[in-house]
């Protein structure tokens, strides 16, 4: 499964700072810029997940983190978020009449890889996510376009079947404009604490990220996530899960605490590979800031591939 990250990405889709106005030609040389920062990273994420996938079948495992057997074992570890798989999330939240835009709809598509590696005889788990927003705040109607890009790296350990794993973040400002991102370059620190069951998972994925160089314009921010995960198992793949991720975002004054149950369904294939396809609507039991989701729906697919040689 994969994960808001907790956060969804740097700056959720309609909670970003406000685009500003200045010369045409100085907005267009940044918007090629970071469009080329963007395809470099994006480059080095498809490098880096091929890479691992080429490895052999003694690469780097990880701690355990799925216990069970049968289906029970192959859901959880379709929803773990730090498994040791190659992981591919391609996710989608859209927000209907978020505050103070009645009548619009906010969006945000997020695409992750996660590679689990083991370097300096560390269990590490390292993601990367990209965001695609389509912001209610443009002026010139919904767009979609490159939000800021975050990278984290959890260090893994495993305590009496509980694992526990926290590492450094860093987010890039990749984003199309200041009405997609925060316009800075941000750093902080990633941590989960997760548990299986034969009867599902319980775990908290919290991110800290704060503002330290970029554009003078932006505003000096921080961002806080912490998403409670919750799943339980039935037969055959079948599963109940919540996984709203609450956000408390400095940058644009905006703070929401959404509650999530939805359903989703595992595959396995004979060769290891797993998919997993889930839908997710999310209620905020408290939300204020202008462009926060009172409501949200949250849905995506997540493919995980077993490390080493087919």
């Amino acid at each position: 499964m994969g994960y808001k990250s907790q956060h969804k990405a740097t700056l959720t889709d309609s909670h970003a700072p406000v685009e500003k106005v200045g010369s045409n030609s100085t907005h267009l040389e940044v918007k090629r810029l970071r469009s080329k920062y963007a395809v470099l990273l994006a480059a080095a994420i498809v490098f880096l997940a091929a890479s691992a996938r080429g490895q052999e079948t003694n690469g780097p495992q990880g701690p355990e983190v799925a216990t069970g057997a049968g289906a029970a074992s192959d859901t959880n570890a379709a929803n773990n978020p730090v498994n040791p798989q190659l992981t591919i999330d391609l996710q989608n939240y859209v927000m209907p009449s978020p505050a103070g835009y009645p009548g619009s709809v906010g969006d945000q598509g997020l695409f992750r890889v996660s590679v689990p590696m083991d370097l300096f005889g560390l269990h590490q788990f390292v993601r990367t996510i990209l965001p695609i927003n389509t912001p209610v705040s443009t002026q010139s109607g919904p767009t979609a376009g490159v939000g800021d890009l975050t990278v984290y790296d959890l260090v893994l350990s495993k305590v009496h079947g509980i694992t526990i794993g926290v590492g450094p973040l860093i987010a890039a400002p990749t984003a199309r404009s200041e009405a997609y991102g925060s316009g800075k370059w941000q750093a902080g620190a990633a941590g989960i604490v997760i548990k299986p069951f034969n009867w599902g998972l319980l775990g908290v994925l919290i991110n800290y990220q704060h503002s330290f160089s970029g554009n003078s314009s932006s505003p000096v921010g921080q961002v806080t996530t912490a998403q409670p995960i919750a799943h339980y198992n039935f037969h055959h793949g079948f599963y109940l899960r919540s996984t709203g991720v609450w956000t408390f975002n400095s940058f644009t004054h905006v703070q929401y605490i959404p509650l999530g149950f939805g359903a989703g369904k595992v595959w396995k294939r004979s060769n290891g590979d797993i998919v997993n396809f889930y839908i997710e609507p999310q209620y905020s039991v408290y939300h204020t800031g202008v462009a926060s989701p009172k409501w949200q729906i949250f849905a995506g697919a997540t493919f995980k591939f077993p490390l080493g040689k087919r």
